[in-house]
Order: structure tokens, then sequence, then C-alpha cells
């Protein structure tokens, strides 16, 4: 009996909740969600795969001397960079002349893996707040961006007029999934609270894979970019996170749970 009750107090137990971000970035997510007493349903709205080719890449990591600074705008990014640095035979040490820069927490904790430290962070998560940080760092230098297949020009553009020199390589492509899983159907069938919207590409590819379904259900989403992407396709975010990282979602969401 105090067993069942301790589960009932967890503050989450009884909400279902549909994350949608890609297969292999949803698991701690979930697992914090899981463990806070939801139910989670994964329906990723994007999936990442391989560059179609790495001529441009490896191109990249060749001539990696002559630059100054490397981005990275994900984990994603940071994974797919290093490891075919790795697959090149070449260690972190083929980085050593350049400094890193990280969008955000995950990206940093990404560069950790490889035992590699982000130089800079800007202090809110997004492309503008790089720009701003590192446009009085970067007249005269080359910078290297690691980016996906799609993104926002916002950073290349800002870091050009700061007067960089500014090179750009696509180490993974981002795809909006096409069809709902059976077990996001079922899902769906018994209803769901809570939408998590961790991206505005995921958004996006959220809204027209789900479409109406959405209307039904609260959504977080994790940034004011995010919630103008999510409201110019029609969707009204119910929360959006204070922190713009996944721990900042859930806390908008237990916020809003018992304000």
């Amino acid at each position: 009996h105090e067993l069942n009750s301790w589960f009932e107090q967890r503050p989450l137990f009884g909400q279902r909740i549909l994350v949608t971000r890609a297969i292999d970035q949803a698991e701690s997510f979930a697992v914090k969600l899981s463990q806070l007493g939801a139910e989670v349903v994964l329906q990723p709205a994007i999936e990442i795969q391989p560059p179609h080719e790495y001529d441009a890449l490896d191109q990249a990591i060749e001539s990696i001397a002559d630059v100054n600074w490397i981005v990275f705008s994900s984990g994603n990014g940071v994974r797919f960079f290093l490891n075919r640095l790795i697959d090149k035979g070449y260690d972190a040490r083929h980085l050593a002349q350049a400094k890193l820069a990280a969008i955000g927490p995950g990206t940093a904790a990404a560069l950790k893996e490889f035992n590699l430290k982000a130089d800079l962070m800007p202090e809110v998560y997004r492309a503008e707040s790089m720009v701003d940080a590192m446009a009085p760092l970067v007249a005269n230098q080359t910078v290297l961006l690691i980016r996906a297949s799609r993104g926002r020009e916002v950073l290349p553009a800002g870091l050009r007029e700061a007067g960089a020199n500014v090179q750009q390589v696509v180490v993974y492509q981002s795809l909006d999934v096409q069809q709902v899983s059976p077990s996001t159907i079922e899902a769906l069938e018994k209803g769901i609270d809570w939408v998590t919207l961790t991206s505005s590409a995921i958004a996006r590819s959220a809204i027209g894979l789900l479409g109406d379904h959405l209307r039904g259900m609260k959504s977080v989403s994790i940034s004011p970019i995010t919630s103008e992407t999510m409201r110019g396709l029609g969707l009204e975010p119910t929360v959006e996170a204070v922190q713009h990282d996944l721990d900042g979602m859930i806390q908008a969401i237990l916020d809003f749970q018992s304000p």
C-alpha cells in the first residue's frame, strides 16, 4: 500500500507525454519524465541520418589547421564531426589550434564525451546570442560552422557581418518522419496530455505529422523561437520553458501542473 501511495505522489503520475525528438536523443529525456511518474510515448518527428556524401566534411577535417574557431550548434553535429575525424585516423589533438564554441549545455556535454572543452558558450542558448558572444572575437578569423542539412541562417550571416571568414559543413541530415507509429496511434486513442517540442524543425514536422490531434493536447515549447514557429503554424504553446533546455521543459510542465 505504501509503495502505491509513493507511486501516485510522483508529480507527473497519470500524465501521458508525447516526446517528438529524434529517437537517439529522446532516451534521457524519456527516462527523466518516467521517473517523475509520466507515461512516455515516443514518436520522433525527425530522424537523423549521415550526410549524402563525405567529401566536404573530409576536406574540412583535412584543412582544419587553417581554422580559428569551430562552432557546434548541436550534440549531433559534435558526434558526426568527431566520429568522422576519428575514422580518418585523427584524434582531438588535430583540433588543437582551434577554439571551440557550443550553442548550449547539451552540445558542450557532447564535446566532453570526446574529452573536449567548449571555449565559449552563449548565456542564452540560441544563434543570436552566439553571434553576440562571438562578434568581438572573430574579425578576420576563419570560423567553421558544423551544421545540419537545414537550419537557420542567423549564425553565418551574423558572423560574416562581424568580419569573420565563415565556412560551413553539413555533417548530418535532419529528415521529417512521414508516418505515425502504431503505438502512437494507440496512445492517441487513449488520449495524450502533453506534447514536447524541442526545436523549430521538430515543431514543424510534428504539426505536419499529427495535425488536429495536437489540438487536444497541452504543449510545451523549449524556447521563444520554437514558440514562434508553433504560432506561425496555428499552435499556441501552453507553456514555454524559462530555461531553454530539457530540464527547463520538465520544470515548465511541473509548474503548470501545480502552480
